[in-house]
C-alpha cells in the first residue's frame, strides 16, 4: 500500500515538472491550426489572383500577412477524393476512395451510404490528437458517416481524429435549392398505367373475394386497406427510388433532399433540411464560438472550417443579396469572404493571431459550366487555365487557391511559384509545429506511405533556384491521366489523355448535368500512345506542347513513361466501392432522421 502511494506521488511529481517546464516563460507552446477550405472556388474568383472585379478583402490580407502558392494543386477535381487526400496527404486510389469508369461522378452520394474513408487511414485530425491538440470541424465533411442501424448514430469526422463536429455532412446539391414534389403520378407513363391496372385488377379480386367467401365487414376492410399499402409501396419506390433517368444516385430529387439536406451536431441531426439563408453566417459562428472557447486552453487546437460555399445551390444573407457584379455566384464568393473575415478577426480578438497557422485553399477549380433555372451562370472563373470540375487533370480543375500565413514565422507577402500541393497540408504542419512525423504520432500510420512532402522550406525560405525534383500523379477516378515533373527551372506535365471540350472552349456545355468528364468516348480520348508534353514554366496556359520530334520531349516523356511503369508496379489500387452499389446506394434503414425539426 506504502509502496503504490510512493508511486502516485512520484508520477504527480514528475507531471507537474513536465508541466512546469511546458509553461514557464519561454517554454515552446505548439502553434494552433486553422484550416478553411472553399467549395468549389475558382483560381481566377479572388482578388489576390488576379480578378479585380469580385472584392475578396479578407482573402486578399491573408495573403498580404502570408504566403501565397500560385502553382497549388488539388489531387483530384471533384469534392470527396480530394478532401480525402487533404486529410491524409495520400493519393484517394490508394486506399480506392475514387469511383472506376462504372460510376460518372466519384464522390459518396448520401448520409447513409456505406462509402467512406477506410478507418485505418490516418488524418491529420488523428495526428494533431495524438499530438495532444483539440480538435473541430465545422462545416462539410463528405467522407462518409458510419451511420448505424436506424441511423440512430452517425460519427462521421468524429471516428476520424475529430472532437466535435457541426456541419453538413455530404454535399450541397443544387436540388436544396428548390422544392420538389412528393405526388407525382404521370399517368401517360405505361409504368403507371401498368400500376393502375394492377391495383384496380386487387381491389375487383377483393370485392370478388367478400362475395365468395362470405368475408366479414372487418376482413374485407383490411385486405382493402393491405391491398392500398402495398400499392403506396410500390409507388413510392417506382416514383422515389431507382437508378433511372430523372434520379439523382437513386433517388428522386424529394427524396435526395429528405434524405441528404442535413445539419448535424456530432452524430445527431439538428436540421433539416438545411436552412440556406444564413447558413454562411451560422457556420462562422459555430467557429468563432470555438475560437473564443479554447483562446486561454494550454492546449493548441486544430479547427477545420470547411466552407459551404461556393458549391451549388447559390445563396446569400439577405444583405449579402446582389452585392456584387457578377450575380448570385459574384454574392456567394463575397459572403464567403465575408466568413473569412469573421475567423481571422476572432483570431485577433481572443488573441490568437500570433500562435495560429492559417491555411486556405479550395477543394478543386470552379465549376465552369454550371447555370442555374432561370439561365444565369453560377459557375466560377479558373483563370486563363483550361478546364474545371470533374475534368480530371484538365489544370482549371486543379489549381487552385493556397495561402499560408503565421505572423512573426512565415514572411508577409511572400510568393512561392514553385508546385505544391494539398497532399502536403499534414507533413507540412507538423513540421512547421516541430511535431514528430506522422509514422512517429501514430503507430498504426508506419505502413502508410505519404504523397505529399513538407513545403516549411519553401514557406520559410521561398523559391529555391533549382527546387527538388518532385512528380506528381493525376488521376482519373483510378486512371492516371497526367503526370507533372518538377525539374530545375522547368515544370513539364505529360497528359496521356485529353478531354474532348466543345471547340473554342474547355467546356462541353452548360447546366448541372453537362460537365466534361475525364472518361468514357464521349468525353475523352486516350492519347497515352502519343502523350502530349507542356513546359508549364514558360507555357502555364498549355497553349504550345513541345514537339514530338525534340530530344527534350523525347527524354522527359521516356523519364516519366518509365516512372509510372514502376509505379503502377509497386503501387496497389483496391477496387472502388463507389463503383458498388451496395455500397454507394441510399440505405433506408441507415437513414438518420431529425425527429424534432
Amino acid at each position: 500500500m506504502k509502496l503504490g502511494l510512493n508511486l502516485i506521488l512520484l508520477s504527480a511529481v514528475i507531471a507537474t515538472a513536465l508541466s512546469a517546464t511546458l509553461l514557464e516563460p519561454g517554454a515552446r507552446r505548439p502553434p494552433n491550426i486553422l484550416v478553411i477550405l472553399a467549395d468549389d472556388l475558382g483560381i481566377g474568383d479572388v482578388g489576390c489572383y488576379g480578378n479585380d472585379t469580385v472584392r475578396t478583402p479578407n482573402l486578399d490580407r491573408l495573403a498580404a500577412g502570408g504566403v501565397k502558392l500560385t502553382h497549388h494543386l488539388a489531387a483530384a477535381a471533384v469534392c470527396t477524393p480530394s478532401r480525402a487526400a487533404l486529410m491524409t496527404g495520400r493519393y484517394p486510389s490508394r486506399y480506392g476512395l475514387t469511383s472506376d469508369k462504372r460510376m460518372e461522378v466519384p464522390i459518396i452520394p448520401h448520409t447513409s451510404s456505406n462509402v467512406a474513408l477506410p478507418l485505418d487511414e490516418v488524418t491529420l485530425a488523428t495526428a494533431l490528437r495524438a499530438a495532444n491538440y483539440t480538435t473541430a470541424i465545422v462545416g462539410k465533411w463528405h467522407l462518409g458517416m458510419h451511420c448505424s442501424l436506424f441511423g440512430v448514430s452517425c460519427p462521421g469526422p468524429l471516428l476520424y481524429g475529430f472532437q466535435t463536429f457541426y456541419g453538413i455532412p455530404v454535399s450541397l446539391f443544387y436540388q436544396f435549392g428548390e422544392s420538389h414534389p412528393f405526388w407525382k403520378f404521370p399517368i401517360s407513363d405505361t409504368k403507371y398505367q401498368a400500376l393502375v391496372a394492377t391495383w384496380l385488377l386487387c381491389v375487383v379480386s377483393v370485392f370478388l373475394g367478400r362475395k365468395r367467401f362470405s368475408w366479414n365487414l372487418s376482413t374485407f376492410i383490411l385486405l382493402l386497406v393491405l391491398t392500398d399499402a402495398i400499392f403506396f409501396v410500390v409507388w413510392f419506390f417506382a416514383t422515389h427510388v431507382g437508378p433511372r433517368k430523372g434520379t439523382f444516385w437513386g433517388v428522386s430529387s424529394w427524396l435526395h433532399v429528405k434524405a441528404n439536406s442535413l445539419i448535424m451536431r456530432q452524430d445527431k441531426v439538428v436540421e433539416s433540411p438545411i436552412k440556406l439563408e444564413g447558413l454562411s453566417q451560422r457556420l462562422a459562428e459555430e467557429s468563432r464560438l470555438f475560437l473564443k472557447a479554447h483562446a486561454k486552453d494550454d492546449a493548441p487546437f486544430f479547427l477545420f472550417h470547411s466552407l459551404a460555399h461556393v458549391h451549388t445551390p447559390m445563396f446569400t444573407a439577405p444583405h449579402m443579396k446582389g452585392v456584387s457584379k457578377h450575380g448570385r455566384y459574384g454574392d456567394n464568393v463575397e459572403e464567403m469572404d465575408e466568413s473569412i473575415g469573421v475567423l481571422l478577426d476572432s483570431l485577433k480578438e481572443f488573441g490568437l493571431e500570433d500562435n495560429t497557422i492559417v491555411y486556405f485553399t479550395s477543394d478543386h477549380g470552379a465549376a465552369i459550366s454550371s447555370k442555374d433555372s432561370r439561365g444565369q451562370r453560377i459557375g466560377g472563373h479558373n483563370g486563363l487555365f483550361k478546364g474545371g470540375k470533374l475534368q480530371g487533370s484538365s489544370e482549371g480543375g486543379i489549381r487552385v487557391v493556397g495561402i499560408y500565413r503565421w505572423p512573426r514565422h512565415l514572411p508577409a507577402g511572400r510568393v512561392v511559384n514553385t508546385p505544391t500541393s494539398l497532399l502536403d497540408l499534414l507533413p507540412t504542419v507538423l513540421e512547421l509545429a516541430q511535431l514528430p512525423p506522422v509514422q512517429e504520432l501514430v503507430p498504426h500510420a508506419a505502413n502508410k506511405e505519404l504523397d505529399g512532402r513538407s513545403i516549411a522550406d519553401l514557406l520559410l525560405e521561398g523559391d529555391k533556384t533549382p527546387p527538388r525534383e518532385r512528380i506528381m500523379i493525376h488521376h482519373c477516378a483510378q486512371d492516371i491521366r497526367a503526370i507533372r515533373l518538377t525539374r530545375g527551372n522547368h515544370v513539364y506535365k505529360m497528359h496521356l489523355g485529353k478531354v474532348k471540350w466543345h471547340k473554342g472552349s474547355s467546356q462541353c456545355g452548360w447546366g448541372p448535368t453537362a460537365q466534361c468528364l475525364c472518361y468514357g468516348d464521349k468525353y475523352h480520348e486516350d492519347i497515352s500512345h502519343k502523350p502530349e508534353l507542356y513546359d508549364l514554366s514558360f507555357d502555364p496556359y498549355e497553349d504550345f506542347p513541345i514537339s514530338p520530334l525534340s530530344d527534350e520531349y523525347k527524354e522527359i516523356v521516356s523519364y516519366l513513361q518509365q516512372y509510372l511503369k514502376e509505379w503502377r508496379a509497386s503501387v496497389y489500387y483496391p477496387p472502388s466501392p463507389m463503383s458498388v452499389l451496395k455500397q454507394s446506394m441510399w440505405r433506408p434503414f441507415y437513414q438518420p432522421i431529425c425527429w424534432s425539426c
